[in-house]
Parts: C-alpha cells; sequence; structure tokens
C-alpha cells in the first residue's frame, strides 16, 4: 500500500503549493485511512466505527476508487497513462482538530484489520499556514548509517529548521502522554508501532516550499507526513 501514499502526499503537495494568499498558522490534519483492496464489508464498517469513536475526529467520509481517481484527475491535470481506478484504495477520510492526538490516531487506525495503510497530512487550507512541520518516519530495521544518511539529507535542505531525532521508546513515552484524557486512545497505542523519527520545520513563506520528493525514497526511510507544526 505504500505505492499509494506518494500519490496522495503529491497531488496534496501540488494544492498546497498553488495557494499564493498571505501564510498563517493552521493546526487541523487530514487523514486518510486507505482499505485493503481485499478488504471485507464486515472489516469496513469496523474500520469507520473505529475511526468515527476516535477523539477530535470530525467530517468522517467514504470515498470509493473511482470517486479518488476523478478527484486526482482534476487535481492533477497530469497523471501516469497507466494509472486508473483499480491502482486505487477505497477509504475513509476525515479531520483530526486536535493536533496532539493526530499522530496516535494515525498509528492506532493503522492496527485495524481491512486498513492498507493510514496518510495524514496537514489540512489543505488558503492561505498556507507559515510553515509546516515533517515527520520523517524511520523503517524498523533502519541501520545507523542510514538514519545518519537520512539526517544529512534533511540537514542539507537549505530552509529546513530544527531538524531533531526521536527514537521509538521516546515516541512511545509522548505520545502515551498526549494521549491521557483523550478516551482510551492512549491503552490502544501499541509500543510496536511507533517509530524513530527526524522531525522538523520548513517554512514556506507564502511560496509554497516542499521537500524534494527524494527523501521518501532514502534507504531506511518508512513514510513521510507533512504536519502542523504543533505535532512536532
Amino acid at each position: 500500500m505504500r505505492r499509494v501514499a506518494p500519490v496522495l502526499a503529491f497531488l496534496l503537495l501540488a494544492a498546497l503549493s498553488a495557494c499564493t494568499s498571505e501564510p498563517k498558522e493552521a493546526g487541523s490534519t487530514t487523514l486518510t485511512v486507505l482499505l485493503d483492496h481485499d478488504v471485507t464489508a464486515a472489516q469496513k464498517s469496523v474500520v469507520e466505527q473505529r475511526l468515527r469513536a476516535m477523539p477530535s475526529i470530525e467530517g468522517v467520509a467514504f470515498e470509493t476508487r473511482d470517486q479518488a481517481y476523478e478527484k486526482m484527475r482534476k487535481d492533477s491535470p497530469v497523471l501516469p497513462a497507466d494509472l486508473g481506478p483499480g491502482h486505487l484504495s477505497e477509504s475513509f477520510r476525515a479531520t483530526v482538530t486536535d493536533a496532539s492526538v493526530a499522530e496516535a490516531v494515525d498509528l492506532v487506525m493503522g492496527m485495524v484489520d481491512g486498513v492498507g495503510a493510514v496518510v495524514l497530512m496537514i489540512a489543505d487550507v488558503d492561505p498556507l499556514p507559515s510553515r509546516i512541520g515533517v515527520i520523517v518516519r524511520l523503517e524498523p530495521t533502519a541501520t545507523g548509517e542510514q538514519r545518519a544518511a537520512v539526517e544529512e539529507a534533511l540537514r542539507a535542505l537549505p530552509h529546513a529548521e530544527s531538524v531533531e531525532f526521536e527514537d521509538r521508546d521516546a515516541a512511545y513515552e509522548r505520545l502515551r502522554k498526549q494521549c491521557q484524557g483523550k478516551g482510551d486512545l492512549a491503552t490502544k497505542l501499541n509500543s510496536q508501532v511507533t517509530r524513530a523519527s527526524l522531525r522538523f520545520q520548513l517554512p514556506l513563506n507564502g511560496k509554497g516550499r516542499f521537500m524534494p520528493p527524494e527523501i521518501e525514497r532514502l534507504d531506511g526511510v518508512e513514510a513521510v507526513r507533512l504536519v502542523p507544526v504543533a505535532m512536532l
């Protein structure tokens, strides 16, 4: 399912880059829960129930493969010739209004049967925020050498600010504390699904500057999340 997430990321980046209004801060995130291609009706129902029960979730909506494809065609005039509805996934989309729990919701929903992947991104807003947060999650098997190479690449980005490393245990403890008082989210969080990551800020300055897509293809990188700065 990882092959679908970069497509969604590219489209969101294109949409954000097209905005030219005066920047401002933003705190909401968009959560897309991509379903397995062989998801059953029962699993789909459970996924929706779990998502609606999550704290700070609003606007849950189901999207078919055809709807996803038509949206892609509308948002991006240039698509791969061999990309069709069958390459995409059905999904549930929602808004997470509380940045402090968004990352935990992402991880917990990813453990539900029938879910192929979860994509968490800063909400598509106009005007743009003045800066965004970037979370580069590392694979569980990432070596020290791979981590160092990723960190070097991030620090070399012209506008990257405050690049910091967080190991998996520290991530789990941080998220667990942030989830206290947020229903049973803290108890559903599993330390095995948290990831070490490199986290930093990227100023936009109203010009839609983003990190190059090559970062996600570096060895040892599992995923890249573009999020509100408050999530860092």
